[in-house]
């Protein structure tokens, strides 16, 4: 059996597959509401440490150049 490498974040949100999936995790029982863990990231300089919006180039900090995703 192999996995998939499917990106489904975007369905995250999808009332519809919310639904489905807390049937399906519940063994279909009633009012079982499953929750999804969205996690955050916090990036941060490799240089300094400083804390990142996530938008720059530079550190504002200590000026290193950041690595692009």
């Amino acid at each position: 059996m192999s996995g998939s490498c499917r990106d489904l974040r975007d369905q995250m949100d999808n009332e519809s597959v919310l639904d489905a999936f807390s049937a399906l995790v519940s063994g279909g029982r009633p009012g079982y509401k499953t929750i999804i863990e969205k996690k955050v990231e916090v990036k941060k300089c490799s240089e300094c440490l400083f804390i990142l919006g996530g938008n720059e180039k530079f550190c504002p900090e200590c000026g290193e150049k950041l690595a692009t995703n």
